[in-house]
């Protein structure tokens, strides 16, 4: 094994492996469990999964969430170790440490969306153990450490000419030209045949707006604002562009990183729900050239260029699609903390930095008790043509930045919302941030549900790559995208 490897590993496990002090959480774990950290970190991965289901998971005691994280590292080390040492990259399940039973085994395989029982799949199995217990434990105070055992197994996986590539980028290679002219995604709305929405009440814009012209902008509470060419500056969109299958398969371990995905068109519709993808899978399945057609086909006719009775045809196909297709969309994911490259190729916009003045809004927390932010919260927002954020507020200012694609964007004055319908608490939960209505639903079945929402008033907007919306505060926005795309929000306060 290369020495940096074996060094940097040796000294996390001798870390994770110390007596934990009295603030650390693990502290709180049985004696009993932590003396098997050591030897049998698959069985208390097995036991502190089964503490993460049994309360609701913002109650989970934290030592049950530290044990899942450790023990997946402790689990993830071992495997590294056992297999590189073997002789061959190649030859793992001889080897595993801790050696799953069959059913246990499954259900991980199961769980990840990964079911390869090729010979290098322990190099999956150990993105696996590390991306798992992010997404499912948090790993608070472990992502650094994460982070340096995945870069430098990829550093020694290279020097071993081993190919970390995945599927996309390996028919690439085979065929240059492929390469070359279609390394990108499918962001191109067919405007010939009407895909693109006619916009009747823009949002206001200004281009490449100063920091100090869009705080007059802020105290003046004008509303909505398209800034263009606001990131030009970013890696993004240029030199590292996220627009390329290819740079996005290299910067997540050749697709084996795992990303939640939401599978279906939109959150409140019947039958949403998630699952844990290799971001190679996601891409492959759901963003592909070839998977986005039978959306081009649904979407020919916009609903805005349609009298009413094309509208709800129009509707009924797109839900046949998507419910054939099953979406999937990668949405609101802190994927910057989890992947920290892909934080490089970008930057907070200035304009997170100005001091909003405090608003209450009804169906908003008051703006004096929401917790203040000591910096933005970033969440990426990626997926194909038809993916849908329904009608809703967010409790913090945002602005929503454009990287890769296209996507139609409505608001709605705070002022706006008793003809919003909000809906109320649903499954002990509360969704008042959120309405009952489609926005873009048939015509006549909205009329009949919610009659005062044809006099709702609004403004909307197509954004564009390389541009940047801002959304004050409890004003209520509908997103729709129109091509694969990728965006990042940036909450502030």
């Amino acid at each position: 094994m290369q020495a940096h490897l074996s060094d940097l590993l040796n000294y996390h496990l001798s870390k994770l492996l110390k007596n934990p002090s009295s603030s650390d959480p693990l502290a709180d774990c049985p004696a009993s469990v932590l003396s098997i950290l050591a030897t049998h970190p698959a069985s208390l991965i097995r036991l502190a999964h089964s503490k993460l289901y049994a309360w609701p998971y913002a109650e989970v005691p934290a030592c049950w969430r530290r044990l899942f994280a450790d023990a997946s590292i402790v689990h993830a080390i071992r495997l590294i170790q056992q297999s590189s040492d073997a002789g061959s990259v190649r030859e793992v399940e001889a080897n595993r440490p801790d050696s799953e039973d069959g059913e246990a085994k499954q259900e991980a395989q199961k769980e990840s969306g990964h079911g390869s029982t090729k010979a290098d799949d322990w190099i999956q199995e150990v993105v696996r153990l590390l991306d798992t217990a992010i997404i499912m434990a948090g790993a608070e105070s472990r992502h650094d450490m994460i982070e340096s055992i995945l870069q430098a197994l990829q550093c020694y996986l290279q020097e071993q000419q081993f190919e970390i590539d995945g599927p996309i980028v390996k028919r690439r290679k085979k065929d240059p030209s492929q390469h070359r002219h279609n390394d990108r995604f499918p962001i191109q709305c067919s405007t010939n045949t009407g895909t693109l929405p006619l916009i009747k009440y823009p949002i206001s814009s200004a281009s490449a707006l100063p920091v100090f012209a869009f705080g007059k902008h802020l105290e003046a509470r004008k509303g909505p604002l398209v800034i263009r060419k606001a990131l030009e500056h970013w890696p993004a969109l240029h030199e590292r562009p996220w627009g390329s299958p290819s740079y996005l398969m290299e910067r997540t371990f050749g697709g084996r990183r795992l990303v939640p995905v939401e599978m279906g068109r939109s959150y409140t519709d019947e039958g949403w729900g998630q699952r844990i993808l290799t971001f190679g899978d996601f891409v492959e399945k759901y963003l592909t050239r070839d998977n986005q057609r039978p959306y081009s086909s649904a979407f020919e006719h916009d609903r805005h260029l349609m009298d009413d009775s094309d509208d709800a045809a129009s509707k009924d196909i797109e839900d046949e699609v998507a419910e054939e297709l099953h979406i999937g969309y990668l949405a609101q994911h802190d994927l910057f903390s989890q992947i920290p490259s892909l934080r490089k190729d970008i930057s907070i916009p200035d304009y997170c930095f100005t001091d909003p003045p405090p608003q209450t809004v009804r169906g908003t927390k008051d703006q004096r008790t929401t917790p203040h932010l000591e910096e933005p919260l970033l969440n990426a927002w990626f997926g194909p043509a038809g993916t849908v954020s329904p009608l809703h507020t967010d409790p913090y200012y945002n602005i929503l930045c454009q990287v890769v694609g296209k996507k139609y964007v409505r608001l709605y004055n705070p002022d706006q919302t008793d003809k919003l319908y909000p809906r109320g608490f649903e499954g002990g939960i509360n969704m008042s941030n959120t309405s009952e209505l489609d926005v873009e639903g048939k015509k006549d079945e909205l009329l009949r549900k919610f009659p005062l929402f044809h006099e709702a008033q609004y403004v909307e907007t197509i954004l564009e790559e390389g541009q940047c919306l801002y959304i004050p505060v409890g004003w209520w926005h509908y997103v729709r995208s129109l091509t694969v795309s990728f965006s990042v929000s940036f909450w502030w306060n």
